[in-house]
């Protein structure tokens, strides 16, 4: 039996190769398609490949009886309603090993970034500002500083790793605790409020769920040491944005690193977007080349075990 499969958003073209060489017969969306560009192909596939920015509804799935996998190129779920997978017998998979070095290292990066000043140096280089070298842009060490990680999964242990050889001392909380990682690595654990308020640089590495939405509230941030940093490589939606941005504006926070926000593509009205102590980008975690071609090859091979009946490797639903 031939297979088609759909590819909502871009993925690098080994995925599609991968596919093309089984004889499946590849339909790929062009880039700014949404639910209705789907909704008018969803017929004919068997199988899907999502990236997140079209949402994967109950309704699509219902209308659709012949689509049977649904292959997430990420780790994010948060687009697929799992709830109507589960109930109508649609698997679902994803891509969580592709990643880990990836966003691991977007989250060094963006918090070398921040410590550093490096954003507001090249401007101040552009226009002419040497001089604030002696001033604003004086940075700080990373070497020293109390991290907090949330979330130590993989990409967030791969990130408390980096930290950890650059001097810092690593404290983490974990909706599951890991023993065998405190003893190994000497990562220490601490409950959610003990480690809002013990930070100095907190890095977030949580999915999005009902659970953790918002978990970072106005109530946590007014705990928090004054001057600390924050580095989100995760969701936008596990931080209160509004809470966010006043205490960026009072200095309660002294800069934040954001890869991702509450609503996507952040809109250049949102006052994130005039502030110098905050460095912005378009939900880069995942881009990079290396990361696509394990992201694009993995995925692919998971939607065709699953139409040809076998276990995908990083099943979800």
């Amino acid at each position: 039996m031939s297979f088609t499969v759909i590819v909502t958003e871009p993925i690098n073209k080994m995925g599609i190769e991968y596919l093309k060489e089984r004889d499946v017969n590849v339909i790929e969306l062009p880039p700014g398609s949404n639910e209705n560009t789907l909704a008018l192909k969803a017929g004919e596939a068997h199988g899907l490949i999502t990236r997140g920015s079209i949402k994967i509804t109950r309704s699509l799935m219902e209308q659709n009886p012949r689509l049977k996998a649904i292959g997430v190129h990420g780790i994010g779920c948060d687009h697929v309603d799992l709830e109507a997978a589960r109930e109508l017998g649609r698997v679902v998979c994803n891509t969580p090993d592709a990643l880990t070095v990836t966003v691991a290292e977007m989250a060094m990066a963006l918090t070398l970034a921040l410590l550093r000043n490096v954003v507001s140096a090249d401007k101040a280089v552009r226009a002419g500002e040497w001089s604030r070298k002696y001033s604003d842009l004086i940075g700080a060490e990373l070497a020293g500083k109390k991290v907090g990680i949330i979330g130590l999964g993989r990409i967030g242990e791969a990130t408390a790793h980096r930290m950890q050889a650059f001097g810092a001392e690593i404290a983490y909380w974990s909706r599951t605790r890991k023993p065998e990682k405190e003893k190994e690595y000497g990562f220490q654990w601490m409950t959610f409020d003990e480690l809002i308020r013990w930070s100095e640089i907190i890095s977030i590495h949580i999915p999005a769920t009902s659970e953790t939405m918002k978990l970072i509230s106005a109530k946590h941030i007014a705990s928090m040491r004054d001057g600390v940093y924050i580095v989100n490589t995760a969701r936008g939606k596990v931080i209160d944005e509004e809470a966010l941005i006043e205490a960026l504006r009072s200095g309660k926070i002294r800069g934040a690193a954001l890869d991702v926000f509450m609503n996507e593509p952040l809109s250049t009205d949102s006052p994130l977007c005039e502030m110098d102590n905050v460095i912005l980008t378009p939900h880069l975690g995942a881009s990079n080349l290396e990361g696509m071609q394990r992201m694009a090859l993995q995925v692919a091979e998971g939607v065709l075990k699953v139409l040809n009946g076998d276990e995908p490797g990083n099943r979800v639903v």
